[in-house]
């Protein structure tokens, strides 16, 4: 059954989008309404699982890492095997997003690595026991990415964006066991209170907001958001993938980052140069979008390659290993 949202709930979502940190007070204050009436349906959103949960956005590139992925094309094996392929997918702490699709890819997964090598051993070990179901995959490296808010709950153009990552690593910055530990718990928890993390640890508060103010401002945080469920407001979750010839990269990604379900914008070394994550209600829509494009850059895109993601089964902004 369909979330139904009202107006109210699509601005505070938007807010949210932003930044998850945001306090209710001043959310209310920008939409106009209370600051209790805010934290009612944040925690009601929160409960029927339309917000899945809040999160940190690291740098990799700060933290001496880099974000690869593997597209994989399956077949041939039973519901058996399919259950131990994902549990194998799940424990690997190695593996930060692993996503269920339909399309030109069946599974996605995503690892942050230090170097290729780590990565090709997670490959081979894949491929080691699954290899005889895979039919074809792709190799992709991210370079960079975007973020938009979702206007498109507001029915609006996007005019904000912001740059989230640059994805390969430029210098690992060295971090106390303590920073790391705090990183480790906040990630998944974006709307911590700083007496939480305090107490968790069992450090003075002051010390704790102090660590997490400098990593703010040396960018090893990068911002918080909120991950949806988008299914559950009646919204499909779809990769587009745009084959260039790499010179107009850049006016991609301007134009793209302008529309209002395109929600994430990433440039990569790999099969194509720019990813895009896009939210429709249906496909006609998504299909709309992608000619559109396509048609706007047609002297530019070679081709496009496109999956609906039928669940994100593991999401982790911050490698568990780490």
């Amino acid at each position: 059954m369909v979330y139904k949202l009202d107006l109210i709930d699509r601005k505070i979502l938007v807010e949210l989008d932003t930044d998850a940190r945001t306090s209710f007070a001043k959310i209310g204050k920008r939409i106009g309404v209370g600051k209790n009436n805010v934290q009612y349906r944040v925690a009601r959103l929160v409960e029927d699982g339309v917000i899945k949960k809040f999160v940190l956005q690291p740098s990799l590139s700060k933290l001496g890492l880099f974000l690869g992925k593997i597209y994989l094309q399956m077949s041939g094996y039973t519901e058996q095997t399919e259950e131990i392929i994902y549990k194998f997918l799940l424990n690997d702490k190695r593996i930060s997003w692993v996503a269920k699709c339909e399309g030109n890819w069946d599974i996605m997964l995503g690892a942050y690595v230090e170097n290729v090598q780590q990565f090709n051993k997670l490959r081979n070990d894949f491929f080691e026991r699954f290899g005889q179901y895979v039919n074809n995959y792709d190799v992709v490296f991210l370079t960079e990415g975007r973020t938009s808010q979702r206007t498109y709950l507001l029915n609006k153009k996007s005019f904000y964006s912001k740059k989230v990552e640059d994805f390969m690593g430029k210098g690992k910055i060295k971090l106390k066991k303590n920073d790391v530990e705090i990183l480790r718990f906040i990630s998944n928890n974006a709307r911590f209170s700083y007496t939480e993390v305090a107490k968790k640890f069992r450090m003075n508060v002051k010390t704790v907001q102090s660590r997490i103010k400098k990593m703010e401002q040396m960018e090893i945080i990068q911002g918080y958001v909120t991950f949806l469920d988008i299914r559950k407001i009646g919204y499909n979750f779809f990769k587009l993938c745009l084959h260039t010839k790499g010179k107009t990269v850049n006016d991609i990604v301007k134009y793209c980052l302008e529309m209002p379900n395109v929600v994430h914008v990433i440039e990569s070394v790999g099969p194509w140069e720019v990813e895009l994550e896009v939210e429709t209600e249906n496909l006609q829509d998504f299909y709309d979008l992608m000619h559109n494009i396509r048609n706007k850059f047609s002297d530019s895109i070679k081709k496009t390659d496109f999956v609906v993601i039928v669940d994100e089964v593991k999401l982790d902004f911050f490698p568990t290993w780490y």
